[in-house]
Order: structure tokens, then sequence, then C-alpha cells
């Protein structure tokens, strides 16, 4: 892609040598003049073209937030939707027709619309949805709007629609989040299933537009949060799932591997999930075997989260999985429960709060709580982060990268000059650097760019992460590429006066 953007120039040709040069780039210094800049601008667009930056990261490696010593784990527990199970796309396909037909059955939304499908190529997570205006964006983690990434259905809104509609980019904290991010103006669509949703609500007003329809945005927001809730509170989609189950489910060779890794350690392991018990014990039976409950000290199921952290546990039997109502006073090996609380979990199972690491794909409904009010250690699940690594490791991508930040240097000394000749090449500079900008977005997604950042901050999704998840990867089974006595350091970044 860079090599078909940058121009090629011949640098054999310039009658000097770089070195001797009365500049540098990664300095504020400048004593040459405009034609210097050119001839540094030649220079350094051909090295971004041909150089091989190798720079390889393993899509399986642990990421730190916060120094995290193994040592001092004693207890795993593991949410199980898309942290231990892995679900192919086909039931993103499945919990959107599901909760289109509830639209058009339940709602009297109009027949046409069967003719909508999935688009699994549209959005990414962690973007924001305007409940009222109808408009799904992209936020950084200093809670401004990315121009050129805000859309009404399938259609862009332009910088000038923006900026007009918010006044400016910026939002306020009353306006833009409640504590889990689902507010009374916006909702963060941050968990797997915010996919069909972001999906649903995009192609709806998309359908409304094309047939010149007139709709509330609000109301059609209540709808489908309304029937993607349905779609797992009626049962439907659990029944479809497990009566095929291995045409969703992603095998994982891994994982009792995992598990046995950290039994023979002596390590507690627990699951805690919101998914009902015959839903996981079909999961698990397909992906360990029949006695998978032999390898978990404490089995919560049904939790409510994030209501778990208020409810009181019950027992399921045995024989036939249905609820008793005695109270329960301890945990016994092999057993099932559900609902229940983390306080009460910890006094019951004799774990201390400091020495459990849970790990799980929503950072509102799965980590936030645990890790600000009852102080467990928290790992977040994320999927998508094979593919983040795989793009920003290409070549093609740190070329680009490369040569963004080498334009922003010839920029900043280019109005370090005082000449019309210099602000014209820093005004053509700038926009050139949108373009550079715009081909590093479109690495990721074309609409909305990468999971994890704008194109100047963290993205808000990546601030979220770092807020309550003290570390993040693709899979739990990527555990097995470190020893139990590993130290995770969080990475230094430096700051803006720094100097690294």
């Amino acid at each position: 892609m860079l090599s078909r953007y940058l121009k090629k120039v011949n640098v054999a040709s310039l009658s000097y040598c770089l070195a001797n040069r009365n500049y540098h780039l990664r300095t504020q210094s400048w004593e040459g003049s405009t034609s210097d800049l050119l001839d540094s601008y030649k220079i350094e667009k051909e090295k971004s073209m041909n150089q091989s930056y190798n720079a390889y990261l393993s899509p399986n490696k642990i990421f730190a937030n916060k120094e995290i010593n193994l040592d001092e784990i004693k207890v795993y527990g593991f949410d199980y939707d898309y942290t231990i199970a892995s679900y192919k796309r086909r039931l993103q396909y499945l919990i959107f027709d599901m909760a289109l037909n509830i639209l058009i059955e339940d709602n009297k939304y109009p027949k046409g619309m069967r003719s909508l499908t999935y688009n699994p190529n549209f959005g990414v997570r962690g973007l924001h949805y305007d409940i009222e205006k109808g408009l799904l964006m992209k936020i950084d983690s200093q809670h401004h709007i990315e121009l050129g990434t805000v859309y009404r259905g399938y259609t862009p809104l332009n910088d000038y629609e923006v900026l007009s509609t918010y006044e400016g980019t910026h939002l306020s904290v009353q306006y833009l989040s409640s504590f889990y991010d689902n507010g009374k103006y916006m909702r963060q669509l941050i968990d797997m299933d915010s996919l069909s949703e972001m999906a649903l609500l995009s192609q709806i007003a998309d359908y409304f537009k094309q047939k010149s329809m007139s709709f509330d945005p609000k109301y059609i927001f209540m709808d489908v949060k309304a029937a993607i809730k349905k779609v797992h509170v009626s049962g439907n989609m659990h029944t479809t799932v497990q009566n095929a189950i291995s045409d969703y489910l992603e095998p994982d060779p891994d994982l009792t591997e995992l598990l046995d890794y950290l039994i023979s350690a002596d390590k507690k392991l627990f699951i805690i999930t919101n998914s009902p018990f015959d839903f996981l014990d079909a999961g698990m039976t397909h992906l360990i075997g029949p006695d998978w409950r032999s390898l978990f000290d404490v089995i919560i199921t049904s939790a409510r989260k994030p209501g778990f952290y208020t409810d009181a546990f019950q027992h399921l039997t045995a024989s036939d999985w249905t609820t008793t109502w005695d109270r329960v006073k301890c945990f016994e090996r092999g057993n099932v429960y559900q609902r229940g609380s983390a306080r009460e979990f910890l006094k019951l199972a004799g774990f201390k709060g400091s020495e459990v690491l849970y790990f799980g794909d929503q950072v509102y409904r799965d980590l936030a709580d645990l890790a600000l009010k009852l102080g467990w250690k928290t790992g977040a699940i994320i999927p998508e982060l094979e593919r983040e690594i795989e793009v920003t490791s290409s070549d093609n991508y740190q070329q680009t990268l490369n040569w963004l930040m080498s334009l922003e240097k010839l920029i900043e000394h280019a109005q370090g000059i005082r000449s019309a000749e210099a602000l014209q090449l820093s005004n053509e500079w700038k926009e050139e650097h949108q373009e550079v900008r715009n081909l590093l977005k479109i690495s990721f997604n074309p609409r909305f760019g990468s999971m994890f950042r704008t194109s100047t901050k963290p993205s808000y999704f990546s601030g979220r992460i770092a807020r309550y998840a003290d570390l993040y990867t693709s899979s739990i089974t990527n555990f097995l590429n470190y020893q139990l006595h590993h130290t995770f350091y969080q990475k230094r970044a430096a700051l803006p006066h720094e100097i690294m």
C-alpha cells in the first residue's frame, strides 16, 4: 500500500551526505533552509519505503497493564462464553437472525427486512451508539469523537455535520457514560454480542432511509436491545447451539492441557458464568469430556453478572440439575451452584481476593467490579487481538507508521521557519499527513480503524481495558507459554515531556 502511495526518488543524486547536515529529525532545532527540508523529505520517504522492520510480535503473548507476579496467584477463575469457549462467527449470524425475527414477528417491523443479513465486516467492538441521535461512532480515551468514524446507518457524517451536532468533538462524562457505560444518552457496544446489535441498528436505520420511512432512533435502539436480550433469556439461542454444538464452538486442543498445567501446580480453579448449567455442560463436555467438572473446585452458573455481586447462592442437585432451597454453607468439589455474590464466594471457598486472577471477555460485566471493589486480579480475553498484532507487525504497516512519524517531525521543523515557502510546505505536508493516517486506519477496518486506538490516542475501549484488566491476551491457553512464577511488567511509555 505504501509503495503505491509514496513516490520513489533518486537518493544517489543528492549532492550531500545526510550525516553532515545541520539538523536532526529527532530534535526541535533546525538550522537549514526550505531546500534542505525538501531534501530531507525525499531521504526520509525513501528510507520508509525500503526499510524492513522485522517487527514480529507473537499473537500468543500476554500483555500487562499492571505488574503481576504469578507466584502470588493461587486461584484462577474463568468466565465461560468467549473465554473458555471460543465461538465461530456463525453464532453472530444466529443472534442477528433470531433478533431480527423477533422484531418482525413481535414488534411488527416491515417483513421486507427479512432480506437483511449479518455483515461481519462493518463494525468493531468498543464503538459508542448515541441513542437519541441514532449515530454509531468511535471515541478516544479522552472522550473525543474521532472524526471520520461517525455513521448513521451505513452513511458516514462529514466533519462539519459532526462538529455541528456535538458543538465540537468532546463529550462530557455526563453525556457519555454511566459506571457500566450503559448510560441514558450513549451506550458502548463492547461485548461480543454487540457485533450483532450494531449490525441490526445500522441496517435497520439504512433500510428505513432507503424506503423513505421516518423513525425515532431511540425506539429502534430500545427494540433491538430488547430483542437481543430475548434471544438469550428465551433459551432459543442456547438450545440451537446445544443441538449443533460443533457448528458453533471452536475446538481448542490446548484447553485441557492448560487446566492440567494449573492443577499440577496446585492452583485452585473455578468458573463463574451467566450461562445456565445445561448450556455450560454441553459446551464443556464437547471441549473437554464428560468428567470436566472434576477439574474445577467451584462451578457457578446463572451468576447474573454484574448482579452476581449481591445475590445469595443456590445449589443444583446432581440428579436432575434442579434448584434446591437450602442455604449454601460450603462449596463441594464437582457440585454446581447458581447466582450468589462475589464476597460470599470468597468466604465459602476460602480464597483471598488478592490471590485470585479471573478471566473474562466483557470489561464491565466480568471485570470492573472485581477490580475496583474486591481487589481481584483480572485478565481480559480479546480474540481480535491476534489480527491487530498481525496488522501492526507487518512491514507495510511499520513503513507507513515510520513515514507518518517522520512527516510529523518535518512539519514541526517547517513550522519553525518563517517564510512563505515553509508555510506552503507545512500545509502540503499536513494534507499528506492526514492521508497517511487514513492508510493506517483502513489497515484494520475501512470505517472505524483499530479497536485499540484512534489516530492520535488510545480508543475508549483501550482505556477501559487499561483501567479494569491487569492483563490481556487473545486466549486463555496463551498461559501455556509462561511459567507460573513469571512476572508480567507493564510496558513503560514515555510521557510527552520525557526522553526514552
